[in-house]
C-alpha cells in the first residue's frame, strides 16, 4: 500500500474544542421564548430583554420576532416567519441595553400573525454581545396586596446548543398533575431555527425511565411553537414532579428547546432548560493513544457526516522487546482509509456501524492488520481500542501484536476532502 505522506499532528489537535458556555458573547443566538399575553388565571406576561457589549466599538443588533404559531390537531404547527418582523438596535461598547417590554416596544401590532402572542427571538449582532431575556407576569400581588412580579429569565442560546438531528436533548423537571388548582405543569416549547421545516420527536419518561408518550412535531419554516400542559396532552395526570423530556430532532433544524414550569396554585414559572448529548460528528478527531512508550505521534480520526472517513497515525511495533538493538523498535507511520475515500489513496479499511451506535474497524495492507472499535461519548468524543497485527509480509517479525486504548476529542471542524 502507498502511505499518504501526512504532516505529523500539532500538540494543538489534541486540545479539547470547548462549546462556549451559555452566557458566552455571541454574533447569532436565539432567545426561545418571550410573550405579551394573557394567562389562564389573568396573568399578564410581559418579557424585557438586556444586551450586554462588552467591547469597546458600538454594536449594531438586529432582533427578528419569531412568532408562536399553535400545534394543531396534527402536531404541526406550521407558522411560516421566512418574512418575519425585524428591528435594529445599537449598544455602545461596554454598555448594556434594556428593552422592556421587548414585544410591545419592538413590534407592536405584529404580535399575533398566527393568532399567539409570543414567539422566539434571533438576536444577530455584527460584534459578540450577551442576551438574557425575563418574562414575568407584570400585574402580581403579594399575599397583603402589594403590587410586584414574579418569572424567570431565558439565556440566549447559539446554535451548537440547539438540538441537530443525531443529538439528544433532556429537559427534566416536567411535572404532571390531577388538576389545574394545584402541583405543576409544564409546557414544552420548540423554535425552529432553519430556513426548513423540522419534525421533532418527544418522548416523556419517567424517572424509572419507562415511557409516558412519545410524539413527533411538525413545525414549519422558523416556526416557534409550545405545547401546553406536555404531560397532561399524553394522558398522564401524576402527580410527579420527576418527569423527563427526551428531545432528538428527526429532519430539519437545528431547533432549540426548553419548558416552563408552572405552579397550578400560585402560577409562579421556572425554565428548566435542556441539556445535550452530541454525537461526534464533522470533524477531526485527535486520539490520544494509551501505553504508547516512544513518544510517536497521536492518531487522527476524521468524521464525516456520520460516519469515520479516514484513520492514520504512527504504530510502534515491538519486534522483539527484550532485544536491546534500537532497530527492534520499529515506528510506523500507517494510514488507515475507510469508504469516505481521501488524499486520491484507495481505501483499505472498513467501519461499520453496530446496533449501539458504534463503529467496528477492520483493514489490512501488506505489513499490518488492523482491527477495533470507536465508540461515540455522550460528550461529543470518541473512545474505543485499535489493536495493530503485523501481517507474514512484515518479514521481520510477522504475528505480533499490540492494542492501543484510545480517546479522541474534536480538535477542528468538518473535514477537508483532500
Amino acid at each position: 500500500m502507498r502511505r499518504a505522506r501526512l504532516p505529523l499532528l500539532a500538540a494543538a489537535l489534541l486540545l479539547p474544542a470547548r462549546p462556549a458556555p451559555a452566557d458566552a458573547p455571541a454574533r447569532s443566538q436565539w432567545v426561545l421564548a418571550t410573550a405579551k399575553a394573557t394567562g389562564q388565571g389573568g396573568e399578564q406576561f410581559v418579557s424585557s430583554l438586556r444586551i450586554v457589549n462588552p467591547g469597546a466599538e458600538t454594536a449594531t443588533v438586529k432582533v427578528t420576532y419569531l412568532a408562536q404559531s399553535l400545534i394543531d390537531a396534527s402536531n404541526a404547527a406550521s407558522g411560516d416567519n421566512t418574512g418575519a418582523a425585524t428591528a435594529l438596535l445599537t449598544v455602545a461598547g461596554g454598555e448594556t441595553l434594556a428593552v422592556e417590554d421587548v414585544l410591545g416596544t419592538l413590534f407592536g401590532a405584529g404580535l399575533a400573525p398566527f393568532g399567539v402572542p409570543a414567539g422566539g427571538l434571533h438576536v444577530t449582532s455584527d460584534r459578540p454581545v450577551s442576551v438574557l431575556s425575563r418574562t414575568f407576569v407584570a400585574n402580581a400581588r403579594s399575599s397583603t396586596g402589594v403590587p410586584g412580579t414574579y418569572g424567570f429569565a431565558i439565556p440566549a442560546q447559539v446554535e451548537s446548543q440547539a438540538v441537530s438531528p443525531g443529538d439528544t436533548a433532556f429537559v427534566s423537571y416536567v411535572a404532571a398533575s390531577p388538576d389545574a388548582r394545584s402541583g405543576f405543569r409544564s409546557n414544552f416549547i420548540m423554535l425552529n431555527t432553519s430556513s426548513s421545516p423540522a419534525v421533532v420527536n418527544v418522548d416523556l419518561r419517567k424517572g424509572d425511565g419507562t415511557s409516558v408518550g412519545n410524539r413527533d412535531y411538525s413545525l414549519g419554516t422558523l416556526s416557534a411553537a409550545q405545547a401546553g400542559n406536555l404531560s397532561g396532552s399524553f394522558g398522564y395526570a401524576g402527580p410527579d414532579t420527576n418527569l423527563t423530556a427526551v428531545v432528538t430532532v428527526k429532519s430539519g433544524g437545528p431547533v432549540v428547546v426548553g419548558c416552563s414550569i408552572i405552579d397550578n396554585a400560585i402560577s409562579s414559572i421556572a425554565y428548566a432548560p435542556p441539556s445535550k448529548v452530541t454525537l461526534p460528528n464533522d470533524g477531526v478527531f485527535g486520539l490520544a493513544l494509551e501505553d504508547v512508550p516512544y513518544n510517536v505521534s497521536s492518531a487522527r480520526l476524521d468524521i464525516l457526516d456520520g460516519l469515520p472517513v479516514f484513520l492514520g497515525g504512527a504504530v510502534v511495533v515491538e519486534c522483539r522487546p527484550s532485544d536491546p538493538d534500537p532497530d527492534a523498535r520499529d515506528p510506523r507511520y500507517v494510514t488507515f482509509l475507510g469508504a469516505g475515500e481521501k488524499s486520491g489513496y484507495p481505501p483499505n479499511t472498513t467501519f461499520t456501524k453496530e446496533a449501539d451506535g458504534s463503529f467496528t474497524v477492520s483493514g489490512e495492507d501488506e505489513l499490518l492488520a488492523i482491527a477495533g472499535t470507536i465508540r461515540n461519548e455522550v460528550d461529543g468524543a470518541v473512545s474505543g481500542s485499535l489493536t495493530f497485527t503485523t501481517t507474514p509480509g512484515y518479514a521481520r517479525c510477522p504475528g505480533q501484536t499490540k492494542t492501543y486504548e484510545f480517546r479522541g476529542v474534536r480538535g477542528s471542524s468538518r473535514p477537508s476532502a483532500d
